[in-house]
């Protein structure tokens, strides 16, 4: 049988940098780099092949075309030997200039010389299938790759380490435990106790559920680190939204003018608050109008309302008139069952201090008339120009996230809507299961949602996955992952 070709793909973004990273695995990658690396200073005396080198050691040289000996490139070259290599084959890394010219000769010649483009996801595909990592790892390493903030980045180095397979683990054990139990009942229930037996593990397969439910609460938080917290911002024309965007993006994205209306659709930034990853939408002005295109962006910007974990109602001094109603306000807020609304005076550069916070108190009380209040979870005057107040926005969005972990302020979060989906579903079983013994039911019925259960849980960690499933989650990474 011809063993399979060693796979190669650059694993650095497109792009000019000063280095990029080409990678090959699998059987036979020493012998395919031979061809094309011709050593000059390696880290092991008397090396003089890259099938001679040691894993974990370097050599120097130059990556030729062997056609015609022409050099492509002076690089460094890694050696990892299985099964101590991220993929457990051996694994070898050619770090090169970082021209997109430089990438695509060398990757080129592997192909030419033995090598085959890698598919997405191999190379951490191989890991979780050699043992090296489990799924739930797997699919952290692109989590780790695409985290866009400070709390994103923790919680997916968390389940890279290995936090969620541990708790499956031990969950798993627990369960695995009680199974065994009914079993035995199943079998010998003359020698078991059988009622009080069942009765205990109707109580611990009730207390298991109850710690699967608490970790299905974390997507609540985990959600938002992978989709990100949706921050809306609205009022009527020329209320300094836009703005307020370019303020917290940190950088001019949309178009600011005294003209009303100069905003007509949404706009979306992305950007981290506190650690926090946001969507800034800003969203056109809204108003009663007769013209065609901003009636759509009003609609729109309804749209954006109905989607926003967190409302940002903005109200200029300047649009008094229009603002003193707050007939769209009341619209909008219809949107929230509870405090997730905060209420923004803007432009107090323009006025004074007492002024601006009088202004504000006329229209928390214009909000308490129409019975409103309880949607209200902060207010503040700002200035996006000199920046006054904007600190609280900051601070307030931070704490809107950490309230949504209910204070347990837990180190591990879910965060795949997969992984929240078992959880769930699991726990959902094994509360039918326990209320089954409980009622005196027949045990057989329990074992079968107990191992529904546990089947659900292994699908987090690989251990009762398909290879359909496999194939799907890994075609969604990139090609050199």
């Amino acid at each position: 049988m011809v063993p399979e070709s060693p796979y190669c793909a650059c694993a650095t973004p497109p792009g000019i940098g000063g280095i990029a990273v080409i990678r090959m695995s699998g059987q036979g990658a020493d012998e395919v780099a031979d061809r094309i690396f011709r050593i000059l200073r390696s880290s092991g005396e008397g090396v003089h092949s890259v099938r001679e080198m040691p894993g974990y050691t370097l050599a120097f040289g130059r990556v030729i075309d062997p056609s015609d000996d022409t050099v492509i490139d002076e690089c460094v070259l890694s050696v990892f030997r299985a099964p101590h290599s991220y993929t457990g084959e051996d694994l070898i890394e050619i770090s090169c200039h970082g021209g997109s010219a430089v990438r695509q000769e060398i990757l080129r010649v592997l192909l030419q010389n033995g090598a085959r483009a890698a598919e997405p996801g191999e190379f951490t595909k191989n890991a979780f299938l050699s043992g090296k990592i489990d799924l739930s790892q797997a699919e952290s390493v692109m989590d780790v790759i695409s985290a866009e903030s400070t709390l994103a980045l923790r919680a997916a180095e968390t389940h890279l380490l290995g936090a969620l397979r541990e708790e499956i683990r031990k969950t798993s054990d627990e369960l695995y435990g009680i199974f065994a139990k009914l079993e035995m009942i199943l079998e010998f229930p003359e020698h078991e106790e059988a009622p009080g037996n069942i009765g205990d593990a109707a109580v611990r397969l009730s207390e298991t559920a109850a710690k699967l439910r608490d970790l299905a609460q974390t997507y609540t938080q985990g959600r938002i680190l992978k989709e990100k917290m949706n921050v809306v911002l609205c009022g009527v024309p020329n209320s300094g939204k836009s703005s307020l965007l370019n303020r917290l993006a940190g950088y001019d994205r949309a178009i600011v003018t005294p003209i009303p209306g100069t905003t007509r659709d949404t706009l979306e930034v992305d950007t981290s608050v506190e650690g926090v990853p946001v969507r800034l939408i800003d969203t056109a002005g809204l108003r009663s109008t007769m013209d065609t295109v901003e009636k759509i962006g009003v609609s729109r910007a309804f749209d954006a309302i109905s989607e926003a974990d967190l409302l940002l109602w903005l109200i200029s001094p300047e649009e008094n008139g229009e603002d003193g109603d707050l007939s769209f306000f009341a619209d909008a807020a219809k949107s929230f069952e509870d405090r997730k609304i905060g209420i923004l005076v803007s432009k107090t550069d323009l006025l004074s201090k007492n002024s601006a916070e009088e202004f504000l108190r006329d229209i928390l009380t214009a909000i308490g008339k129409l019975n409103l209040s309880g949607k209200i979870r902060f207010s503040q005057a700002i200035s996006s120009e000199t920046g006054e107040g904007i600190e609280r926005i900051g601070a307030e969005i931070r704490a809107f996230y950490d309230e949504l972990g209910q204070g347990a302020n837990r180190s591990l979060l879910l965060t795949n809507s997969r992984h929240y989906d078992r959880v769930n579903r699991a726990t959902d079983y094994l509360l039918e299961a326990s209320g089954i013994l409980s009622a005196g039911q027949p045990v057989e019925i329990a074992c079968s949602l107990i191992r529904s259960a546990m089947d659900l849980l292994g699908e987090i960690t690989g251990n009762s996955v398909s290879e359909t499933l496999v194939a799907e989650i890994f075609s969604r990474f990139c090609i050199g992952k």
